[in-house]
């Protein structure tokens, strides 16, 4: 891929995610100009770094998005749901398309087709489609047909001009003529001044405008732009103020003739404003007020020129003809002669002095003088540092780095096994020992690189947080109702792996709660005596080692008379089970699989999959599902996952001669008992503990593999703790706690779910790591 292409796709989704979350609060805060301001901003810039592609139907849709938040920006329209609902609509569009180019590096064919309605609804609120270019906005610079050539004309090669204006006369034609003078911070804005210039249409000349003088190579900065373009073009103004309308203050347009050129070349002054408008307003200033204003003007121009300029003996005579005309058509005596102008011009004061004056036009502020280079980098770092020293890699970098560090706490562990081989094979004890010092300062290097690496992973909840304000406003639009997110801890640190993956874990969630929690409308919330507008709540908080998601919300709760109901006519549970459950069990009903409360099947809820893969998807990550819910006060779901996935500590136990990992979380305790306290309720094998009983599963026999107990020995047991309940795993012998990269199972073995990875120990074993539910559910199919 083209690596232009690929940055931009990487700072493209950051800049659709600032446009999502800024449509979003202004949704909540219309009036609040600096957040139209960002969000404009950046779907400018976004706007911007798009146009270096061949991506048309692309920039046609952005360009229809930006002038519609230009219109809200500029108070022209006021953003409503409406409005917004169609930029989303836009932008998702957007993000669609982005996801081709990734995998194509080209639109979809039907980008075209599927654009075409969106524009067209994006610029209803502007009045439609714009009819022709002529009728864009123009910009403040501003054009007219003019016959004074300006100073930068100059520029241009005088023979290719006087060419250019014999043809222009013959045809009675004009040319327009463009100085466009960017920015010097211009690139940091996303605007591209060679892309525009690019995009002239009819372009008949180009000239570059260099600087005066060139700054030292010392103070060289290759991020300014210093130079500066002027151009002639046969497109119309219109085109051309359209083109440059994101930068009207960089432009100055001009139309020419052939006359004015050849004036130009000629050396001579232009003749305007006295020589041709004032026999406009002589003709049309009697009787009108408005016009006599423009008179005085005129006139006042017109003094100043037999003042000040002296102009010559032609110049004079048509000047003096034109202050006649001004003067007959005023009502005043005009006398053979040069007229008296000082009179004239009270005569036009005292019309002017009987109508009230015009409103006075407020004068915006000069710009403050452009701030030098070298100022600018002090200007708000006493250091002369400017910006942030981040650096983007590539996630897979990252991984493989990560793979390394696990590769090194292999060969790290097999220090141990060599220094006990050093004395038991070759009796060296000194060996041994000078291996196990060894070994103690690669394991810190090994632990601050592993941290290191390790937070390098970590990203903040808010990744995952970021999509539910548009989830919870799409989806309470559609159902009517009308919710508030609140998100706390957002700044919580995970590994990105888990954040990634805890992504449809909390989707199913926060659906759920819209769909059952919140009641069906406001007005059943408000005859309750709750607010009209519900809360759902987002919450994530570090615990040690692992870290816990919370999704609550204030509304109905869950009935567990109405969910045991559910369950038995659905025959997940019996009739026993039914009389004897507790509202707490009631609630974790909601888990079993093909469990709905819904009384008809939508595109949302009522086909029983969603919480189960909740607890399946969470349990895969190594955590844990929990809920509590009150009747008519709302719910609530605590999710448990390790702060990490990349590197996973595992107690080694063995049976049956093969050596097995289960994850440290789930451990409890390890305990050795005489084989006469083991005793039998019903089919299943128990041992008391501080007056609890526990059952105990056989290790061996649940993965079917020989294994028969020494009947004098003692039995190693190692409690397990799994959604709640302690049971005990009957091994052969238990060994250290180690850390290890976990893999997946693949290929022939992914089918195998009574192991969820694979690790390779410091010796150079293969180590099977459980998943002690789908081993449980073994067991109680084996008894």
């Amino acid at each position: 891929m083209n690596p232009l292409l690929a940055q931009f796709l990487a700072e493209a989704a950051d800049l659709l995610t600032q446009v999502d979350e800024g449509l979003l609060q202004l949704e909540r805060d219309p009036g609040d100009p600096e957040l139209v301001n960002e969000v404009f901003r950046a779907a400018h810039t976004f706007k911007g770094s798009s146009g270096l592609f061949d991506f048309p139907e692309l920039t046609r849709l952005t360009h229809a998005a930006e002038d519609l938040l230009d219109a809200v920006r500029g108070g022209r329209l006021a953003l409503d749901s409406g409005m917004t609902d169609d930029l989303l609509a836009a932008f998702d569009l957007i993000r669609g398309w982005l996801a081709h180019v990734t995998a194509h590096e080209q639109l979809p064919a039907s980008a075209g087709a599927d654009a075409a309605g969106l524009i067209t609804k994006l610029r209803a609120p502007l009045g439609g489609e714009p009819a022709a270019a002529a009728d864009a906005t123009p910009a403040r610079s501003g054009a007219s047909t003019i016959d004074a050539a300006p100073d930068w004309l100059d520029q241009f090669d005088a023979e290719w001009l006087e060419e250019t204006a014999s043809w222009l006369v013959t045809t009675s034609a004009t040319m327009r003529f463009v100085r466009y003078t960017p920015d010097e911070g211009c690139f940091f804005r996303a605007e591209d001044p060679l892309h525009l210039i690019s995009q002239v249409p009819a372009l008949a000349k180009l000239g570059l405008v260099q600087p005066a003088a060139w700054p030292p190579p010392a103070d060289f900065d290759e991020y300014q732009c210093l130079i500066g373009f002027v151009l002639a073009t046969r497109a119309a103004v219109g085109e051309l103020n359209y083109l440059f309308r994101y930068v009207p203050d960089q432009i100055e347009t001009v139309e020419l003739d052939g006359t004015a050129i050849r004036r130009h070349l000629a050396g001579e002054a232009p003749a305007t404003p006295v020589e041709e408008q004032m026999a406009h307003v002589a003709e049309a200033v009697a009787g009108n007020l408005e016009l006599a204003r423009d008179a005085y003007d005129i006139l006042a121009a017109a003094q100043r020129s037999l003042n000040v300029d002296t102009p010559s003996g032609p110049r004079l005579a048509a000047v003096a003809h034109s202050v006649s005309a001004a003067a007959a058509a005023l009502g005043m005596p005009v006398e053979a002669g040069e007229p008296d102008l000082e009179s004239l011009t009270a005569r036009v004061s005292t019309l002017l002095d009987s109508a009230p004056p015009p409103p006075e036009e407020p004068v915006a502020p000069p710009p403050p003088p452009p701030m030098a280079a070298a100022d600018r980098g002090r200007a708000d770092d006493p250091g002369g540092q400017v910006g942030t020293r981040i650096l983007k890699v590539d996630q897979e970098k990252v991984d493989h780095l990560m793979e390394l560090v696990g590769e090194l706490n292999v060969a790290k562990n097999g220090l141990t096994f060599l220094a006990d081989a050093a004395e038991e094979e070759f009796g060296s004890r000194v060996l041994g020992r000078r291996i196990k010092d060894q070994y103690s300062g690669l394991h810190r290097i090994a632990e601050e690189l592993q941290a290191a690496v390790m937070d390098v992973r970590m990203l903040p909840l808010s990744v995952a947080f970021s999509r539910f304000p548009r989830l919870i406003r799409d989806l309470s639009r559609r159902l009517g109702k009308s919710v508030e997110l609140v998100t706390e801890g957002e700044d919580t640190m995970a590994d990105k792996d888990v954040i990634e993956a805890l992504g449809d874990p909390l989707v199913h969630l926060v659906r759920n709660s819209l769909d059952h929690g919140i009641e069906a409308s406001p007005a059943d919330r408000v005859a309750a005596g709750k607010p009209a507008a519900a809360t759902v709540t987002l919450t994530a908080v570090a615990d040690g080692d692992a870290v816990i998601v919370e999704i609550a919300d204030d509304g109905r709760g869950i009935d567990p008379d109405k969910v045991k109901r559910k369950a038995y006519e659905k025959g997940l549970i019996s009739e026993e089970e039914l009389e004897a459950m507790g509202d707490t069990d009631a609630v974790d009903l909601v888990f079993r699989p093909g469990f709905s409360t819904a009384d008809q099947v939508s595109d949302l809820s009522g086909r029983g999959v969603g919480m189960d893969a909740v607890r399946a998807s969470v349990e895969k990550l190594g955590g844990t599902v929990t809920m509590r819910s009150q009747l008519g006060r709302g719910t609530s779901t605590r999710l448990r996952l390790p702060l990490s996935m990349a590197v996973t500590q595992v107690m080694v136990i063995s049976v049956a001669g093969q050596r097995f990992g289960i994850p440290v979380d789930l451990v409890v305790e390890t305990v050795r008992v005489h084989a006469a306290e083991i005793g039998r309720v019903l089919h299943q094998e128990v041992v008391v503990l501080r007056d609890e009983v526990v059952p105990v599963v056989d290790l061996a026999r649940a993965l079917d593999m020989p294994w028969t107990p020494d009947p004098a020995a003692d039995r190693a047991i190692l409690i397990v703790s799994l959604h709640g309940q302690r049971v005990g795993l009957l091994v052969e012998q238990f060994h250290r706690e180690v850390d290890v990269i976990l893999k997946p199972m693949e290929g022939l073995l992914a089918y195998a779910d009574e192991f969820s990875g694979t690790a390779l120990l410091g010796d150079g074993l293969v180590l099977l790591v459980l998943n002690m539910k789908e081993v449980l559910n073994l067991a109680a199919r084996a008894q």
